[in-house]
C-alpha cells in the first residue's frame, strides 16, 4: 500500500502568468492574457502528487488576501492540505511569458519571516503532520532573514516520525540537515554549487561534490541539470538519466508556444516522491520524475496534471 506523502515548506505563493506578444525592456507592455494560481515550490510538489494520483498533503503558511485566494484555488482542486494563518501577507510572485522570444521570465518576491507565535503553530502543525507521512518533502527558500537552523528543525521533527525524507533548497541549510539522514537530496547543478561553495564545471567535479553530501548523510543526491544529463549519485555508484527532447508546440494561429522551465524541478521532486512512497526503485522514481518534469514544460500553470 502506497505511504502518504507530506509536502512541507514556508514559501508559498499567489502566481501572476502575463502573456506578451512581444516583451520589451523599458517600455509600456500590454498582456494579451493573464491567470492567476496556487504555486510555491512546496505547493508545486503537493500539486505534482496529488494529480499524478498520489496520496498527499501539503502544509503552508498563509496569509492576507494573498493566502485567501491560494486558500480558495486548493480548495477548488481539492488538494488536501493544512494552513498555518499568519499575520503575514502571502508573496505574489510573477511569471512574463514573452511569445515573439519564446522567453519566460520569473520574478520572485521575497515571503516574510513568521512571528515567534507562529513559529511554535508551524513546529507543532509539522509534528503532527509528519507522524503521519510515510515519505516527507521538504522544499522551497525560507522567508528573508530566517536563519538556516530552520530547515534542521523541520528535519528533526520528520527524522523522529520514522518517514523517509526528501529535501530540495541548498547551502548551509541542507548541509546541516544532512545529519539526519535523508533518502534523497535534489539540488540542480547551480544550487550544489552554492552548497558546496566550488564550481562545478564537469561532470567528474559535478560527482564530487554530490559525494561530499553523500559522506555526510545523504542516500541518494539526485543532480539536475535542464535539459542536460540528470545524475543520481550514492556513496557507491552513480547513475545517468538522458532527459527527453523537449519540442515547442505550434497554436492553431500558428503561433510557436514557449516552453514553460517554471516549476519543473518541483514536478521532478513531485514524481520522485510518489514512486518513492509507493515504494518503487531508485530508477523507477527517477524515470517518474523526469517524466512530470517533462509534462511541466507544455503548461504555463504548474504541476497540474489532471486528465
Amino acid at each position: 500500500m502506497a505511504k502518504k506523502v507530506v509536502a512541507a515548506g514556508l514559501t508559498p505563493a499567489w502566481q501572476r502568468l502575463l502573456e506578451f506578444s512581444r516583451l520589451e525592456l523599458g517600455r509600456v507592455n500590454r498582456a494579451h492574457s493573464s491567470q492567476s494560481f496556487a504555486a510555491g515550490k512546496s505547493v508545486n510538489v503537493a500539486l505534482a502528487v496529488y494529480s499524478l494520483g498520489g496520496d498527499v498533503r501539503a502544509i503552508l503558511p498563509l496569509g492576507g488576501a494573498n493566502g485567501e485566494n491560494l486558500r480558495r484555488d486548493l480548495e477548488k482542486i481539492r488538494l488536501p492540505f493544512r494552513d498555518l494563518e499568519t499575520r503575514a501577507e502571502t508573496r505574489v510572485c510573477t511569471t512574463l511569458v514573452d511569445h515573439e522570444s519564446g522567453c519566460v521570465t520569473e520574478l520572485v518576491e521575497e515571503a516574510v519571516p513568521l512571528s515567534d507565535s507562529e513559529w511554535e503553530k508551524w513546529d507543532a502543525l509539522c509534528a503532527e503532520e509528519f507522524a503521519s507521512g510515510g515519505v516527507v518533502v521538504i522544499s522551497g527558500s525560507l522567508p528573508q532573514g530566517v536563519p538556516s537552523k530552520k530547515y534542521a528543525e523541520m528535519c528533526e521533527l520528520a527524522s523522529r516520525s520514522g518517514a523517509q525524507m526528501v529535501l530540495d533548497f541548498r547551502g548551509e541549510g541542507l548541509l546541516e540537515c544532512l545529519k539526519f539522514r535523508p533518502l534523497v537530496v535534489k539540488p540542480n547543478r547551480k544550487e550544489l554549487e552554492a552548497t558546496v561553495g566550488f564550481a562545478l564545471h564537469d561532470e567528474a567535479r559535478l560527482i564530487e561534490a554530490a559525494r561530499q553530501l553523500n559522506v555526510l548523510g545523504a542516500r541518494w543526491v539526485i543532480v539536475s541539470d535542464g535539459p542536460g544529463t540528470l545524475l543520481v549519485v550514492s556513496s557507491e555508484e552513480t547513475r545517468r538519466f538522458v532527459p527527453r527532447e523537449a519540442v515547442p508546440q505550434v497554436s492553431q494561429e500558428g503561433r510557436t508556444i514557449p516552453l514553460c522551465p517554471i516549476g519543473c524541478g518541483d514536478a521532478l521532486t513531485g514524481g520522485l516522491a510518489l514512486a518513492l512512497a509507493r515504494d518503487e526503485t531508485i530508477e523507477s522514481a527517477v524515470a517518474q520524475g523526469m517524466e512530470a518534469a517533462f509534462k511541466n514544460l507544455y503548461q504555463f500553470t504548474t504541476c497540474r496534471f489532471f486528465a
